[in-house]
């Protein structure tokens, strides 16, 4: 996949005298930094054929006392690329729970999974981090993997990696050949997942643009990155309804006047 060079600008938020509120983005990493620029390499070369891999979340499959730990994990094995075991377990298992290939010799055990790179980088907010070790979300599976595929794409979005979700639709939901029994796999696979996440996206703008919309001139002023930004992510968000719209030729009318009523709402929104 083609890489980006990345440049974060940092903007300001505004607060206006009505008691709106404009807010920035909610992470603010520093794009100067080691870690953000090999989390972000690492996003723009992943193989989009893992990436769902990379997205689900997975517990140890160790055996401790008769039962399996169950721990989150963090990291994938060297030697195989699962994410089978957490840290602890790594140290005491000579072989990968899932594939039995023996794990490598001294302290190049594992690497850490791309989820866990990019909240460690602060591209992703820890506290989602939190939120998908908990009991809740590992009764809600599906739920907890669709959310953290989309903040690989809200990522995408907001570092000027968008080609990277367009390369999804076409070489993985498109790809008549990925298909999976398992139901989280396979809902991860379908392109709806991709409009689904643009739609809440195109929401969340909205949202944000209303609020700049009731600020006074000055203040509004104050705002114009922001609304650059916004502007930004509205075309991006319009170049993948093209590519979702070229998926679904040939699919019933209403998923195509779905897709073409986003795609007019977003073109309006922009040109306002």
């Amino acid at each position: 996949m083609e890489k980006h060079e990345i440049n974060g600008p940092v903007y300001p938020s505004s607060s206006g005298s009505n008691g709106r509120t404009v807010r920035s983005p909610a992470h603010q990493p520093n794009f100067n930094s080691r870690a953000v620029q090999e989390a972000l390499e690492h996003l723009a070369s992943v193989d989009l054929s893992e990436l769902f891999n990379e997205a689900k979340t997975e517990y140890c499959r160790a055996t401790r006392d008769l039962r399996r730990c169950g721990r989150y994990v963090k990291y994938v094995l060297n030697s195989c690329g699962h994410a089978s075991l957490c840290a602890e377990c790594c140290q005491r298992c000579d072989l990968c729970p899932i594939c039995r290939i023996p794990l490598a010799s001294g302290n190049n055990r594992l690497q850490l999974r791309l989820f866990d790179e990019c909240i460690d980088a602060g591209l992703i907010s820890r506290r989602y981090g939190d939120i998908f070790q908990n009991k809740e979300d590992r009764d809600d599976p599906m739920n907890a993997d669709v959310q953290r595929l989309y903040s690989f794409f809200d990522v995408s979005l907001e570092n000027n990696l968008v080609s990277l979700v367009c390369h999804y639709v076409t070489d993985i939901c498109m790809d008549e050949t990925a298909v999976s029994s398992d139901a989280i796999t396979a809902l991860l696979l379908d392109e709806k997942v991709v409009k689904d996440w643009v739609k809440r996206k195109f929401k969340n703008i909205t949202t944000e643009l209303q609020q700049i919309y009731y600020l006074k001139v000055g203040e509004m002023e104050k705002s114009l990155c922001l609304l650059h930004k916004y502007s930004a992510y509205l075309a991006s968000l319009s170049s993948i309804l093209e590519v979702l719209e070229s998926s679904f030729k040939g699919r019933p009318l209403a998923q195509l006047h779905d897709l073409h009523h986003l795609q007019e709402s977003i073109l309006k929104t922009k040109q306002v």
